[in-house]
């Protein structure tokens, strides 16, 4: 008995909702829906939320076009910091290689410099042996010479008496001075 009860009162309610204005349920909530929305259009919420979303658009295509610009300077500045450092190595083999001529340069300049020396201590040698062999060939001379006054000093003196001996210093005197000037 008390589901009888329970149907008759739900029932019962089920047809006082249908007796008001002689809409049901989905017919109220159908006016609702259209108020609501005739509100909305009163109020201007469309143009409104077109505008907003338009802002939205044109902030959103700002960014990508700022996004493209910043990519495109970040793709030039790359392509320019490769072509410096292409460069800088491309500089730094001109370096080397102009370092590596000069050191070659300088090498060749220093053994022509020592060649130089070598042939100037060379040609110093060579002519302090020929001036040691002149004064040599000098001193030879002036010895032979000595030796040669002596023996004939000693030969004169043993076979002259001693008129002979000033008469013949006083010719050799005499002949001095004649060959002197």
């Amino acid at each position: 008995m008390a589901e009888a009860t329970t149907s008759e009162v739900g029932h019962a309610g089920a047809e006082h909702v249908e007796a008001t204005w002689g809409l049901n349920a989905e017919g109220w909530v159908a006016v609702s829906f259209l108020i609501f929305v005739g509100i909305l259009l009163y109020l201007k919420v469309p143009k409104m939320i077109g505008t907003a979303l338009d802002a939205r658009g044109i902030k959103i295509r700002s960014e990508l076009d700022e996004a493209k610009r910043l990519r495109t300077e970040a793709e030039t500045l790359l392509t320019s910091y490769q072509a410096r450092a292409e460069q800088a190595g491309k500089d730094a083999d001109a370096i080397i290689a102009t370092a590596r001529a000069e050191a070659s340069a300088m090498v060749a300049d220093a053994k022509t410099q020592v060649e130089g020396v070598i042939a100037r201590r060379t040609a110093m040698a060579e002519s302090k042996i020929a001036a040691a062999e002149r004064a040599a060939e000098a001193e030879l001379r002036g010895k032979a010479v000595d030796l040669a006054t002596q023996a004939a000093r000693t030969l004169i003196s043993a076979d002259t008496n001693a008129a002979e001996q000033a008469q013949l210093t006083t010719a050799a005197i005499a002949e001095l001075d004649r060959r002197l000037h």
